[in-house]
């Protein structure tokens, strides 16, 4: 059934529409003796925004992505030298986006489409830059304005707010599990890309599509009335 009473679609970013897997290239190529790093590093850096938005602490994501990458580095024992770092951190201003999204992003065009991260605005504006999808979007949204990060509430209520319409018109999509959850609950429309074809996590909320490439949704959304 197609999707309607859609007026606008809002994208998570990292792993969603930029694919993560761009980081392990840079590990290989900086330290090809640390395998397990990058999966550590993601693990860790997602650990501390919900660590640090429970403690009420915040520090934006850069600052907590360096702060995983020097954890993750330690836990291995692997030996990080300042230009090393610089490069892994780098990374994740220059990542690829997954191969359909420019074309699902063109075909969406028509209604509001934005970007709600976690990631700093400086981050996000160098990644869509260098990715080449900064044209594609009206809107960029960073939780770094509320200073809290996904999945807390405030996070979600930028996009009903800077969009201005009400939470069930906006679409929201997004590869990882926490973020489904949290939009939903939130009161969003979920679109859940599930690229790994992981199930769910177990938090008593259903997306209200689940598609495995962004080249799907396009012909699942009704036309606008």
């Amino acid at each position: 059934m197609p999707l309607t009473g859609i007026d606008a679609l809002v994208f998570d970013l990292y792993g969603t529409l930029l694919d993560v897997d761009r980081l392990d290239e840079q590990r290989r190529a900086v330290l090809p003796q640390a395998e397990g790093l990058v999966a550590l590093w993601r693990a860790t850096q997602l650990r501390y925004t919900f660590i640090r938005t429970l403690m009420g602490d915040y520090v934006d994501f850069w600052a907590i992505t360096a702060a995983a990458l020097d954890h993750a580095a330690a836990c291995l024992g692997v030996p990080l030298a300042p230009s090393e770092r610089q490069r892994l951190l780098d990374a994740w201003l220059d990542l690829r986006p997954f191969p359909e999204v420019p074309a699902a992003l063109a075909a969406l065009a028509g209604r509001p489409l934005a970007i709600l991260s976690n990631g700093s605005p400086a981050m996000l504006d160098a990644a869509l830059e260098r990715s080449g999808l900064k044209p594609a979007f009206d809107l960029v949204l960073s939780a770094d304005t509320v200073r809290r990060f996904k999945p807390h509430p405030a996070v979600y209520a930028l996009a009903p707010a800077w969009l201005r319409l009400p939470a069930e018109r906006i679409l929201f999509c997004s590869s990882n599990g926490f973020d489904v959850a949290g939009a939903g609950r939130f009161g969003l429309r979920v679109c859940h890309v599930a690229r790994d074809r992981a199930p769910l996590d177990r938090l008593g909320v259903e997306p209200d599509v689940t598609i495995a490439s962004l080249a799907d949704l396009p012909g699942l959304l009704a036309p606008r009335a």
